[in-house]
């Protein structure tokens, strides 16, 4: 395996969070995404945090939020996903943990598919170590 893979950390193949993607979009840094992974979550995710920076923050307009989906998107797109997923796995995690169901289906995603999981949300990566390994996007 002499090749350099993108898509891994410490051996481990990426799954991004949605305020990973967002922090690496936002800087610019779209190549660390090759090769990685998220959940069909993020997709609502990416669109929701946007249209909060337009209708409750009014901290960019509509024309400018439309541009920043469009690229959101297109980094959405070309992340990979898991085909199936254990709604089960996910409630025990979110339940036991106190956390909403959505970010335990990045933890348990991570686990079921030895990913390493990647997120600039400082409850989900705390969590999340306890499962799996978890480090911020500056991490990479």
């Amino acid at each position: 395996m002499g090749e350099n893979h993108k898509g891994k950390q410490g051996g481990r193949l990426k799954l991004f969070d949605s305020s990973a993607i967002i922090v690496l979009c936002g800087e610019k840094k779209i190549d660390k995404l090759l090769d990685g992974w998220t959940i069909n979550l993020a997709y609502y995710e990416l669109g929701n945090a946007v249209w909060k920076q337009v209708n409750i923050h009014k901290k960019i307009t509509t024309n400018e939020a439309e541009k920043v989906l469009d690229s959101l998107m297109e980094a959405f797109k070309r992340l990979k996903k898991p085909k199936n997923e254990d709604a089960l796995e996910t409630l025990k995690i979110a339940t036991k943990e106190n956390l909403t169901y959505y970010d335990a289906s990045y933890i348990q995603t991570a686990i079921k598919n030895a990913f390493t999981l990647v997120t600039d949300d400082g409850k989900l990566l705390k969590t999340a170590k306890k499962y799996t390994e978890a480090i911020t996007s500056q991490q990479l």
